[in-house]
């Protein structure tokens, strides 16, 4: 990988404070260029999302022009407790890796997926960077079986917007 793909996936994964070099700025231009391409097409592709809903259409139809890529972590805990059928597993910080993106088919849709749908969009966002064509799984895997951490996560989320912070207007 060269340095300026490099800098742009360390840039975009939130690594920035982790990159020795300061950018140049022909390597800015370039990661400018990528983040506009991939911001712009934003609302005219629904945002790179899917639906539970349209997976399942997709695993029903039993065609192999996708894969599902479950990027939760710690895989022991998640994965390896239950998964999407037929997904395959890497880690949110591993999906730029040489080694993932062998697997990964440019020519097929992959439909990505973490516990709640924040960490899932990282990923994404480099995977569509690079060519791929990715896609967000709303909601990540709470849509697709409502365990526990379900719970709890919403609780969460509710304990966040019941506060009362003061909105300007």
């Amino acid at each position: 990988m060269n340095r300026t793909k490099l800098l742009l996936l360390a840039l975009f994964m939130g690594a920035g404070a982790a990159v020795a070099q300061v950018p140049t700025a022909a390597d800015q231009a370039v990661i400018q260029r990528a983040a506009d391409q991939f911001l712009g097409g934003l609302e005219k592709n629904g945002y790179y999302d899917v639906t539970a809903e349209e997976v399942m259409a997709r695993i029903k139809a039993g065609k192999p022009d996708y894969v599902i890529l479950d990027v939760r972590v710690p895989k022991d805990k998640k994965f390896d407790k239950g998964h999407l059928p037929g997904a395959m597993f890497a880690a949110v910080y591993d999906v730029a890796k040489p080694e993932t993106l062998a697997k990964l088919p440019k020519d097929k849709d992959i439909f990505v997926h973490c516990d709640t749908g924040q960490q899932q969009n990282k990923a994404v966002a480099a995977l569509r960077m690079m060519g791929y064509k990715a896609y967000a799984m709303k909601w990540g895997y709470m849509a697709w079986s409502p365990a526990p951490p379900t719970a709890l996560t919403l609780e969460a989320i509710n304990g966040s917007i019941t506060k009362g912070y003061p909105v300007e207007q």
